[in-house]
């Protein structure tokens, strides 16, 4: 049987006639009638090998009629046209895309757009972003007076930047966002206890960003650096005013738990010919 993480956080749905399963954020079900919302879980999808099952990456080795096929059964559970979801190509850019009415046919999922982004800014109905992860943190940003959201992928890379950071800002900036409104949903990823690295110039890379390196950075008995993005990333929210009890992580790492979610750090260490992803899905209803 398959794990369950339902807790005061978060909801697992498993429907039982697909084996599909996916996370909900409770925080945002208070708004699912402006707002539809999931993160996918490895299960119920057709794609084989080292892709099994519900993959969303369409690079290299799996056959895109699999990837859309995987893509059918969550937009049918949702009640999402699948034609209504909109993907850039990710490269762990700070990249941010505004998408909206006027440009979103270049970013229908099917157009597998080379266009870079990592970010998504949507205040329209209707369309439905799609970010994917195996390890990175798939972060979901909205703000429930004006009804506008963010879905951002935030690899180590990214979180460098500060994508998320720069997401807020521009919900700020341009659509008058109130960072004190604003509700921030950390998806699973990677962890401290798994994301670790013995390289001092990588370590490096993160105190010459974000300083203090004793808030998030801790080294264990073999001498492995081990890192904390939750950490950083909440931080940086916390800064610039989004209240603590807004920022909603739901814990779960991504390494730790690959029988259910896929993780890029174990299929690297088993060498693995490639590497599956799965799905955070957004849209305003």
């Amino acid at each position: 049987m398959n794990k369950d993480f339902t807790d005061n956080y978060i909801i697992h749905v498993k429907d039982e006639n697909s084996n599909i399963e996916y996370l909900k954020f409770r925080i945002l079900e208070k708004y699912s009638n402006k707002l539809k919302h999931c993160i996918t879980l490895r299960h119920g999808g057709v794609s084989t090998g080292v892709y099994k099952s519900l993959n969303f990456r369409t690079a290299l080795n799996d056959k895109y009629e699999n990837v859309e096929k995987n893509l059918s059964y969550i937009t049918s559970l949702l009640d999402i046209d699948k034609n209504n979801v909109y993907k850039a190509k990710q490269d762990h850019t700070d990249n941010i895309l505004i998408l909206d009415n006027n440009n979103k046919d270049s970013y229908k999922f099917s157009n597998l757009s080379k266009d870079r982004y990592d970010g998504y800014i949507v205040c329209e109905k209707d369309i439905n972003t799609l970010v994917t992860t195996a390890d990175c943190n798939p972060i979901i940003i909205y703000d429930p007076i004006l009804n506008i959201f963010a879905n951002v992928h935030s690899g180590w890379k990214g979180t460098l930047k500060r994508i998320s950071l720069k997401a807020v800002k521009i919900m700020n900036e341009k659509f008058g966002s109130n960072y004190k409104d604003l509700i921030v949903c950390i998806g699973p990823s990677i962890r401290s206890c798994c994301f670790t690295s013995k390289e001092e110039d990588f370590k490096n890379k993160f105190v010459d960003v974000f300083k203090d390196e004793k808030e998030y950075i801790y080294k264990d008995k073999e001498e492995r650096y081990h890192f904390d993005l939750i950490q950083v990333i909440t931080k940086d929210f916390l800064n610039i005013g989004i209240k603590k009890e807004n920022i909603v992580d739901c814990g779960i790492c991504t390494c730790c738990n690959e029988d259910s979610f896929y993780s890029y750090r174990k299929a690297t260490q088993r060498k693995d010919e490639d590497y599956a992803t799965f799905a955070t899905i957004v849209g305003l209803i």
